[in-house]
């Protein structure tokens, strides 16, 4: 009888107007695992083979309207470290997250979230940004040590997006700085994006700016041009970035990168290849490096999809961008077969 009781107002809590109201409540994620090869010639052990995990995710969102056009939106992401590698579970770190206001003026929030410097690539990336296959290994980066990765989602973040007009959209993100110490420079970031997208084409503008993360009195800068065309669901996309590191105090050195992609859809199966290619950092000689990917997915439905993908980076001699050991000069070749599935 005392179990019965102890049920009954268990269920009866659960059933009261505080969690009655879960309509607006949008449950959603990604499982996005491969089986993968990769060698490197200058490592020791020189290859390994894993089950990858590549930036799998929970998460919840929704919506309230409040009147007059405007609405308060919320969303809660995590990563899900669906392999089992790093033994977190669920909770593998936070995604994008965010509380805020959207109405005629546009939207307003504040959280963690993508800064809009890296997401004009996003319309052109063929893997998510994730995994040992994406051009995010070069693009966004200016040293392979990652101090000057633009490839970020940012913490303590405030961002403001303007309303689509007729295809257009402005984005702004301010990221304020929670690591500042007495001894050190506030290094608060500056990220913004201009895009515009039709049935036919989209293009985007970004610009990140931020005091550079190992030198003093330096301040990283990075500028991104994207464009698409795009054709009954094919498209071919190209990137061109110009960065300004700071490789000494006083003194910031420029890098350009690139890259051409394009994928094509027949039936259920779908094509992708990218080369990306990082350039010499300033007049430092060797510092480039090049990465080509293939893809081939098959979608069984809109929600799971099989594929298959081979890679090689090849880095300057004083290079070490990494998929796999960041080795100076290294060349990194890696084949891998996977599954997605959005639920």
């Amino acid at each position: 009888m005392q179990k019965k009781l102890i049920a009954l107002a268990v269920a009866a809590a659960f059933s009261a107007p505080a969690f009655a109201d879960n309509s607006n409540v949008t449950v959603y994620g990604k499982i996005n695992m491969d089986f993968e090869s990769i060698n490197n010639n200058k490592s020791n052990p020189s290859s390994v083979s894993r089950v990858a995990s590549n930036a799998s995710r929970f998460g919840l969102k929704g919506k309230e309207d409040l009147g007059d056009s405007l609405s308060a939106i919320w969303q809660l992401e995590v990563q899900v470290d669906a392999n089992g590698a790093a033994g977190n579970g669920l909770g593998n770190g936070t995604r994008n997250s965010q509380l805020g206001l959207k109405g005629d003026f546009g939207t307003v929030f504040f959280g963690t979230w993508d800064t809009p410097y890296k997401t004009t690539h996003n319309k052109v990336e063929l893997f998510d940004n994730a995994g040992a296959f994406t051009s995010t290994h070069l693009v966004g980066h200016g040293t392979a040590s990652g101090v000057t990765n633009y490839v970020t989602r940012q913490a303590s973040d405030i961002q403001y997006w303007t309303p689509n007009l007729s295809g257009f959209q402005g984005k702004v993100s301010f990221a304020s700085d929670t690591t500042q110490t007495a001894t050190t420079a506030k290094k608060n970031r500056l990220s913004m994006s201009g895009e515009y997208e039709n049935d036919m084409f989209y293009a985007a503008l970004g610009y990140e700016n931020r005091p550079a993360q190992t030198q003093t009195t330096v301040t990283d800068t990075a500028t991104r041009l994207v464009g698409a065309y795009k054709i009954d669901g094919s498209q071919i996309g190209l990137t061109y970035e110009r960065l300004s590191i700071g490789t000494a105090a006083n003194t910031a050195s420029t890098q350009n990168n690139w890259e051409l992609s394009g994928n094509y859809k027949f039936g259920n199966s779908n094509l992708g290849a990218f080369y990306a290619q990082n350039g010499k950092i300033g007049a430092i000689a060797n510092t480039g490096a090049k990465m080509t990917t293939l893809r081939y997915g098959y979608n069984f439905s809109k929600r799971t999809e099989m594929y298959a993908a081979l890679t090689s980076l090849k880095n300057d001699v004083a290079a070490s961008y990494s998929i796999y050991g960041g080795t100076a000069g290294s060349t990194q070749n890696g084949m891998g077969l996977g599954m997605i599935h959005s639920f």
